[in-house]
């Protein structure tokens, strides 16, 4: 799924863009410090033990046909009633980041990497990390730097009935220390463990353009990437912007 850096690079997109109505634009950023934690929440399941189902709602081993954040919503009615403004604009964050994984788990990963049989299933899934690795890089370089001062603000308080305060908190932390004025971004180490790949070895493959060639864009051509990720950005909006009436 795509990473954090790609999440707040989503986040930021929204505050600045026309098409989501002005009214919920300056609700978002009276509360940008929540709606920057809630576009990275769901995967503060790797900092506390939860699993994909817990906090995405669906699993790799089943389609998907509801909606993850309606099935949220639906086993946690409370998030349709939040009790503050923060948490409201956390949520509309948390839904916008399922929305994202669910076009990204449909579009990409099951239509072109487990759909397809374009190379050994073991190559397939490296290069699966190798395309999310380009992505947060690019999007790493896009982030506002004060969007640290912003995220760090941020303070959980019975936010989600499925992970706790202290977990958002910590992964808050995590994210932060990486975005900061002098940070350095751990997605080469994280990724890499997940993979059993030395970080030197897949900025080996990143940094050589005939290697990403042959490996990922013959299989994986840029214009699929930017319209799967249209459709993303697309989606995660709509669904943001839904959410917000529901919850009124």
């Amino acid at each position: 799924m795509p990473t954090p850096f790609t999440h707040l690079e989503t986040a930021q997109r929204m505050l600045r863009d026309d098409a989501i109505p002005q009214p919920l634009r300056d609700a978002l950023a009276a509360e940008e410090p929540a709606f920057l934690l809630g576009q990275i929440a769901a995967d503060a399941r790797t900092n506390g033990d939860l699993r994909r189902e817990d906090t995405h709602f669906y699993s790799y081993d089943h389609s998907i046909s509801e909606s993850p954040w309606r099935v949220m919503t639906q086993r946690n009615p409370v998030l349709l009633r939040p009790h503050s403004p923060a948490q409201r604009a956390f949520v509309a964050g948390y839904v916008a980041h399922l929305t994202v994984d669910e076009v990204w788990s449909l579009d990409m990963l099951g239509a072109h990497f487990a759909g397809r049989e374009w190379g050994p299933r073991p190559f397939r899934f490296l290069m699966l990390h190798i395309l999310l690795i380009h992505m947060d890089e690019r999007d790493y370089a896009r982030l506002d730097p004060g969007h640290y001062d912003s995220l760090i603000r941020a303070q959980p308080v019975d936010w989600l009935p499925f992970m706790s305060d202290q977990t958002l908190a910590d992964w808050r932390d995590f994210i932060g220390q990486q975005i900061k004025p002098g940070g350095a971004s751990q997605t080469l180490e994280v990724l890499g463990s997940r993979i059993g790949k030395q970080p030197a070895d897949l900025r080996a493959i990143l940094d050589s353009p005939e290697t990403m060639q042959r490996d990922l864009w013959a299989h994986i051509a840029p214009d699929t990437l930017a319209a799967v990720e249209s459709s993303m950005y697309a989606r995660a909006r709509d669904a943001l912007v839904t959410y917000w009436h529901e919850s009124e």
